[in-house]
């Protein structure tokens, strides 16, 4: 009988963990652009974010570059449509360089959260 319980219950467990979803509190953001030189691959020493998707509209920075560990290089990433499925256009903008625009960035969902997308904006000199 105490066997029969313990099956029972660790079968309720598996349906739980099958059709169940736990979502973290994490935030997410659908959109995360490197930025960099595109000569030299270090960052620029600021650069601006804008996407729009329908009516939406973001706008991110100037952000400079930061260290993500210590001693390791400096990046400059972007980030923008947090928790926010869509399409979206993009452009990056930095003193001394040309703007970088790309369209119909793809966000999607899953049950949680969305899934990002990662690009590298590749920045030419003006």
């Amino acid at each position: 009988m105490r066997i029969l319980a313990l099956l029972t219950v660790a079968a309720a467990a598996m349906r739980g963990c099958i059709t169940g979803t736990v979502c973290t509190t994490q935030f997410v953001y659908g959109i995360n652009i490197t930025v960099v030189d595109s000569a030299t691959a270090d960052p620029p020493s600021e650069a601006t974010l804008l996407a729009t998707s329908g009516t939406f509209t973001d706008s991110v920075g100037p952000r400079a570059p930061s260290q993500w560990v210590a001693n390791g290089p400096l990046v400059l990433v972007l980030s923008t449509a947090g928790e926010r499925a869509g399409a979206y256009s993009v452009t990056v903008r930095s003193p001394g360089y040309r703007n970088w625009t790309r369209t119909g960035i793809r966000v999607t969902a899953n049950e949680c959260h969305v899934n990002p997308v990662n690009l590298t904006a590749r920045l030419q000199s003006n």
